[in-house]
C-alpha cells in the first residue's frame, strides 16, 4: 500500500476512531452493492460487496 493511502487512513483513524471508520467502510460496502445491483444488475459482485459489510460489521472495537 502507498505512505499516501496509509497517511491518508490514518488521519482518519485518528480523527473519526477506528470504530468509526470501520462504520464508514461497511455503509460503503452497503452503497456500493446496492449500486451494482441497481445499475449493473450485477447480483454475484454486490453478494461479495454485502458479504465484506458483514464481515466488517462483525468486527467489534473498543479503543
Amino acid at each position: 500500500m502507498k505512505k499516501e493511502a496509509m497517511d491518508a487512513l490514518e488521519a482518519l483513524v485518528d480523527e473519526f476512531t477506528l470504530g468509526a471508520v470501520l462504520e464508514m467502510l461497511e455503509r460503503i460496502c452497503h452503497r456500493k452493492a446496492e449500486n451494482l445491483r441497481n445499475h449493473w444488475k450485477d447480483e454475484i459482485l454486490a453478494k461479495f460487496w454485502e458479504k465484506a459489510a458483514r464481515q466488517i460489521e462483525q468486527i467489534n472495537v473498543h479503543i
